[in-house]
């Protein structure tokens, strides 16, 4: 009996001394989401706001496990208009997926979690037009979704701080009242559109921060663009199809220590 008590203590101080060795990784996380009971509305509207009366918010900040974090991003679509976590943590070790149902979310924001595919849980023909903003920075996508394009409602797209190679504009021409467009930060090498491009409300647009070459915007009609940043894509020397009179709001450029701006072709469209 007492070698059988001195296997078990034995056992549990190699297990204890485990652990402490070996801690199991906590990340932090702070997360809104606003529940609505009343989702009778079909599609979002401009300045659309859940009446108090049937709308629940929900607050909670922490430091939790991979699995608790995957716990939280596992949470019921069915009832929510709003999610918005963001964490201040290394993520580096927290490996998660995050997919979206159609016609529930008004704004997701998913910030720093991890996440390395982001799906759109849509089926046949659907398309979505409530989800009016989508926030994924500081993550490691290197894809975008697929079905993007069913996003009809967006106002927001931000998808910087991540490893995109390419976008292709087209993808959003069902979404003509997106606003921001964020892609700062990623690898893009290829940024484009095969077919004439509208958006009539977009004011900003921002490419800094990636490994452009070559960027054409002759098929680009953004006449309320104001913010449109492309510095540190150190081999964009022009680009094509821009002017004054087709970007008349757009203030300028950066051209000092950041692109290898050709000074005549910066005088000609400013």
């Amino acid at each position: 009996m007492a070698s059988l008590w001195f296997l078990l203590l034995a056992i549990c101080c190699y297990i204890s001394s485990t652990e402490a060795k070996n801690p199991v990784a906590k990340f932090h996380y702070d997360y809104n989401r606003i529940q609505e009971t009343d989702q009778t509305w079909n599609c979002w509207k401009e300045g659309y706001r859940p009446p108090p009366a049937t709308s629940n918010k929900i607050h909670e900040s922490g430091n939790g496990t991979a699995a608790e974090i995957e716990r939280i991003l596992r949470f019921d679509q069915a009832n929510a208009v709003l999610f918005l976590f963001t964490s201040n943590s290394d993520n580096t070790n927290l490996h998660t997926t995050f997919q979206i149902a159609r016609n529930k979310l008004v704004r997701l924001s998913l910030d720093n979690a991890g996440l390395e595919r982001l799906e759109l849980a849509f089926t046949g023909r659907d398309n979505d037009c409530r989800l009016a903003e989508l926030s994924v920075p500081r993550n490691r996508l290197s894809d975008l979704p697929s079905g993007l394009e069913r996003l009809t409602a967006l106002r927001k797209l931000d998808f910087s701080y991540n490893l995109l190679e390419d976008f292709n504009l087209d993808r959003l021409v069902r979404a003509p009242g997106l606003k921001q467009l964020l892609l700062a930060h990623n690898r893009l090498e290829s940024f484009g559109s095969s077919v004439q491009t509208s958006f009539a409300s977009l004011h900003k647009l921002d490419l800094s921060n990636n490994r452009l070459r070559t960027l054409d915007a002759t098929y680009w009609s953004m006449p309320q663009l104001e913010t449109f940043h492309v510095d540190n894509n150190r081999h964009l020397t022009t680009i094509v199809g821009w002017t004054r009179t087709r970007f008349p709001l757009v203030k300028g450029f950066d051209p000092a220590g950041t692109n290898n701006w050709n000074q005549t072709w910066l005088k000609s469209v400013q």
